[in-house]
């Protein structure tokens, strides 16, 4: 007996009020509503928990004692205001298990407390909101599209006054905080931090930074606020930014850059809002991330890349969910990865058969594998030096919008488009060419995370990537005026084309699976010009008209 005190009293005091919440867990289950109140109770001696706090007031509601509730309802209220929970009432009043209360003058008293505070914290955080969007709609007066007047101007005038344009208005905070509109109901924000000493006569480069954990975020934002976004396991992006401009999209389970595709568009977007009032260097425009995040750059590389240059991630699952992974779409862009060896998102081996297939086919990747870490690696110390490896890497890159070859395969046309080659319409009813073949490699072991967040390893037999749909595809290049295209499963495509490119005062070939398709004087389409600007914002990919192929 005495040997069961003394272990009674060193036993931990955390076990004791883990074991009050079980308790009371089990208690509610079996609708013994009193013992479960009482051990939630017995809990919240130990810990502000707002969470067990409500809990708490369930049971005893439901336990009709109506003094208990009532005060198991004040310690939620002061429990919510402790842990920064200041919006809550409409949880209160909706819930009808608290209706045996609405009559009560202490339930009125407590509610109209409760109300008044949020009306309070709303009202600050509207005033903070209002002097954001000021900031936003000043540059927005300002913005390139809303300057920039064609009317007097032929197509040739018009592309030199867009390659010329350097009229951005001033910036003189470090922060901005940027409205996005997701819908024609919704919107969100996303934040920009901008370089020291910005100065709008020169460019920047800029780097989207993609968070993780997007099916976990129902919410949006009214104002995008420093913190998170620049600290914690961001900050050595913001320790080597530099004179990078570094922009944080907020993304959630509905909208985001993974899955589902409805918020895909997100970051094109995005930047197209940010170049409009930010002198932004159109051919130095990169993508990160972490977890979903990584997943997210890699998404973009695969299916829609002609916006940027380079595309970074940490903790990467290389693969697309919305579609098929066509991996040799790669071979247009780069992927600088970082991986670690207890990673449960994606398992080393698997890292080391990608590395292995991206070398056969010849593309510009890279896999800085660290050892000993788990998948939150940015969390670390230890990733420092591969977040400096990062922007080391970054300050070499720049997009060449007009390279000589390309490589595009989809199999939805609404990312069809690469640089100057876009697909138009697919035709899978036809056999593929047989150089059009989908790439894979298996992966027999993967990473679970046991207790205490130990990595175990098990076995198991999956492919690295999924085709859901059936694809089409074009190997494309171009020399002296002479495009060379072979096709496969592919209905029509549009050849873009660009003074950089070709030479116009020349007629353009084409030549289609080893045959002339046609061959003419191709000159500029002031139309086509100012359609395509005005959907990207871009000044450096300028596309004078293009060629239409039917096949």
């Amino acid at each position: 007996m005495k040997k069961l005190i003394i272990l009674l009293l060193f036993m931990p005091q955390y076990l004791i009020a883990q074991n009050y919440i079980a308790k009371g867990d089990s208690c509610f289950k079996a609708k013994d509503y009193v013992c479960a109140g009482t051990n939630y109770d017995r809990y919240l001696k130990t810990d502000d928990s707002n969470g067990i706090a409500y809990l708490s007031a369930l049971s005893w509601s439901l336990a009709s004692d109506k003094a208990k509730a009532l005060e198991a309802i004040r310690t939620y209220v002061k429990f919510n205001y402790s842990n920064g929970v200041f919006v809550f009432s409409k949880r209160l009043l909706k819930d009808k298990n608290f209706d045996f209360l609405e009559s009560d003058p202490q339930w009125k008293t407590i509610i109209a407390g409760v109300q008044a505070k949020e009306q309070e914290i709303m009202q600050k955080q509207q005033k903070k909101v209002d002097s954001v969007l000021a900031i936003q709609h000043r540059l927005e007066r300002d913005a390139m599209l809303t300057k920039l007047n064609f009317n007097h101007d032929n197509a040739e005038a018009a592309y030199q006054k867009i390659k010329h344009y350097n009229g951005y208005p001033a910036i003189r905070e470090k922060y901005l905080s940027l409205q996005f509109q997701m819908t024609d109901s919704t919107h969100t924000a996303f934040l920009v931090v901008m370089p020291p000493d910005y100065n709008p006569k020169k460019s920047y480069a800029v780097l989207f930074f993609l968070h993780g954990a997007v099916s976990s975020n129902t919410g949006y934002l009214d104002m995008a606020e420093p913190g998170w976004d620049t600290g914690g396991w961001n900050r050595f992006y913001t320790k080597y930014a530099g004179e990078v401009i570094m922009v944080y999209p907020h993304g959630n389970k509905d909208y985001n850059w993974m899955y589902p595709d409805d918020g895909f568009f997100m970051v094109p977007a995005m930047l197209k809002q940010v170049k409009q009032i930010i002198h932004i260097d159109d051919d130095r425009v990169f993508i990160t991330g972490h977890s979903n995040g990584a997943t997210g750059s890699f998404s973009y590389l695969m299916k829609q890349p002609s916006p940027f240059a380079g595309f970074y991630g940490f903790n990467t699952r290389p693969g697309v969910e919305t579609g098929g992974t066509y991996i040799r779409n790669i071979l247009n862009r780069s992927y600088f990865n970082v991986s670690t060896d207890q990673d449960y998102y994606y398992p080393p081996g698997a890292n080391d058969s990608l590395a292995v297939l991206m070398k056969k086919i010849g593309a510009d990747y890279q896999d800085h594998r660290y050892h000993g870490f788990p998948h939150w690696f940015p969390k670390f110390d230890a990733s420092e030096p591969a977040h400096k490896l990062l922007f080391e890497d970054l300050a070499n890159r720049k997009r060449d919008p007009f390279h000589s070859t390309i490589y595009w395969e989809c199999d939805d046309v609404k990312y069809g488009r690469c640089d100057w080659l876009q697909i138009t319409a697919l035709d899978t009813t036809v056999k593929r060419a047989a150089w059009q073949k989908n790439i894979n490699f298996e992966i027999k072991k993967w990473i679970v995370l046991g207790k205490k967040d130990s990595s175990i390893t098990r076995d198991t037999l999956l492919h690295g990537f999924t085709y859901r749909k059936s694809s089409g595809a074009i190997k494309a290049a171009y020399k002296n005026n002479i495009f060379t295209v072979l096709t496969s499963d592919i209905k029509s495509f549009s050849i873009l084309l660009s003074p950089e490119m070709v030479d116009l005062r020349k007629p353009v070939t084409v030549m289609v699976n080893g045959r002339i398709y046609c061959k003419q004087k191709v000159s500029y389409n002031k139309e086509f010009l100012l359609t395509g600007f005005r959907n990207t914002a871009d000044r450096s990919a300028l596309w004078v008209n293009h060629i239409e192929v039917l096949l």
